[in-house]
């Protein structure tokens, strides 16, 4: 019983040290960098950083007649890899208005809700910083078919909290609130809104994102 649990404690080590090694995603970001080196900023208005959730929302712009995404989501990603790649996913492209999707891979591999904050903090402040101009739109962590998740649902509703609680606070920061119009009358999650694997999105949950994400853009 004691060398099983040994090798639970070190395979779970294990397990979150390559989810937290940013270097896995250094050809996703060479792609972006290629990418970037041959696109004209002015054809977009606005940024989009995120986790697969993003970036399998290849078909953005369908969404918002008028507007132009540039889409940086990588997936499987979590904040301390938009952290960690923060020069090319976001500081390239200094475009009037920010969306970010991140805190949903965070939690589901076992950090703690201020952990992420912390991560966000250091990115936000940086757009602040460098990027005054820019409006800044936190998309909430939205829910999940996956009972894996589901279970730490305690921590992503904090980790939402936290997200408005910030926005409040801030000049031109903005929280996009996802989770409810997710959910059904009972409070579980929409199974049409998912794919088979229970985490991502089917064209339904893509049309609540844009639905709570039009306001912004008007």
């Amino acid at each position: 019983m004691k060398q099983i649990l040994i090798f639970l404690f070190l395979y779970g080590v294990c397990f979150l040290s390559f989810a937290q090694d940013a270097e896995r995603f250094k050809e996703d970001i060479k792609a972006f960098r290629q990418e970037s080196d041959t696109i004209n900023l002015a054809d977009y208005d606005a940024l989009i950083v995120g986790s697969s959730s993003v970036r399998m929302w290849q078909d953005i712009d369908r969404y918002f007649p008028g507007h132009k995404f540039l889409n940086r989501g990588f997936g499987g990603s979590q904040m301390s890899d938009v952290r960690h790649y923060a020069e090319e996913l976001i500081f390239r492209h200094p475009l009037e208005k920010l969306f970010l999707y991140e805190g949903d891979n965070d939690i589901a591999w076992g950090k703690r809700v201020g952990q992420v904050k912390r991560d966000f903090k250091k990115v936000l402040r940086e757009v602040q910083k460098r990027m005054p101009g820019t409006q800044v739109y936190m998309i909430s962590v939205k829910p999940s078919l996956q009972e894996e998740r589901m279970d730490r649902k305690r921590r992503y509703l904090r980790l939402n909290r936290w997200m408005e609680r910030y926005c409040n606070r801030k000049e031109r920061f903005h929280f996009v609130d996802v989770w409810p119009a997710m959910l059904t009358k009972n409070g579980e999650p929409r199974e049409e809104l998912f794919i088979d694997d229970g985490i991502h999105m089917t064209h339904l949950g893509y049309e609540i994102w844009a639905m709570r994400i039009t306001p912004f853009l008007r």
